[in-house]
């Protein structure tokens, strides 16, 4: 049952290695996200120096409590520890991981 909700739209011959070839894609997946946070950097922290200075001239940016934002993550986290049972500990350690080489080697 798992192996249907977790399907790619595979030929039935590689069905037996959804789980693993959604673990590639998922490092693959890190890996970019951790290129991106290297060259980011730069960005964000030009993204905080102009928020400061909005806020020495005096402007306003609505930001969301941060509540709404815990509440909001707490139930994506537990709708896909609903959804992916034991594989919801694998995926955060690939794609960790995945981060990790792409900014190690970005």
């Amino acid at each position: 049952m798992l192996l249907e909700r977790m399907s790619l739209g595979l030929p039935p011959e590689l069905a037996s290695y959804t789980a693993i070839i959604n673990l590639a894609l998922l490092f693959v997946d890190g890996l970019l996200f951790g290129l991106a946070l290297k060259k980011g950097l730069t960005s964000a922290m030009l993204l905080l120096v102009a928020f400061a200075l909005t806020a020495y001239v005096g402007l306003s940016i609505p930001y969301l409590s941060s509540s709404e934002i815990t509440t909001h993550l707490f139930n994506i986290i537990l709708s896909l520890s609903n959804h992916l049972g034991a594989l919801f500990v694998t995926f955060p350690i690939f794609f960790i991981l995945g981060i990790a080489i792409g900014f190690w080697r970005g």
